[in-house]
C-alpha cells in the first residue's frame, strides 16, 4: 500500500478570519513524488482564487490506518484583515471566523495544532523536492 500525503492550506487574518472553500479549508492530495508547496499553492489558487507562495508548514501529522501517510497544514499567509479582492475570488470561497472551523468537518486536531503554532510563531520549513 502506498503512502498518501495530503495538504491543507491555512490562510488567516490577524483579526480572526480564515479563507474557506465550500466551508472547508483548501486541501488536496499530493501526487506521488509531488511537491508539497506546489500542490498547496495550486489547490489554494484553484479552490479560492488566492495566489501566494508557500514555504512553511504549521504542522505535520501521521494519517492512515497504519500511520503510513502524512497530513501537512501549510502556511498560506497571514493578512492584517480580510483582503478586498472579491473580484478575483472563486465563487465558492469565503472568509469566515476561525471559530467556525470547529463546527465544520475539518480534521480538528492538526488544524488546532497549526493555529497554536501560528500564535506561538513556530513553523516548519517545507522540504524542497
Amino acid at each position: 500500500m502506498s503512502q498518501q500525503t495530503r495538504v491543507i492550506v491555512l490562510v488567516t487574518t490577524r483579526n480572526g478570519y480564515v479563507l474557506l472553500h465550500r466551508d472547508q479549508l483548501p486541501q488536496a492530495t499530493v501526487p506521488a513524488h509531488g511537491d508539497l508547496a506546489l500542490t498547496g499553492r495550486l489547490a489554494l489558487a484553484r479552490q479560492t482564487g488566492h495566489l501566494t507562495d508557500i514555504t512553511h508548514a504549521w504542522t505535520v501529522q501521521s494519517i492512515g490506518p497504519d500511520n503510513d501517510g502524512e497530513l501537512w497544514v501549510l502556511d498560506g499567509g497571514i493578512h492584517d484583515t480580510v483582503p478586498d479582492v472579491t473580484e478575483d475570488t472563486h465563487p465558492h470561497a469565503r472568509w469566515a471566523p476561525i471559530t467556525s472551523l470547529t463546527v465544520n468537518t475539518e480534521p480538528t486536531a492538526p488544524v488546532q495544532e497549526a493555529l497554536d503554532a501560528m500564535e506561538a510563531g513556530v513553523g516548519i520549513r517545507i522540504p524542497s523536492s
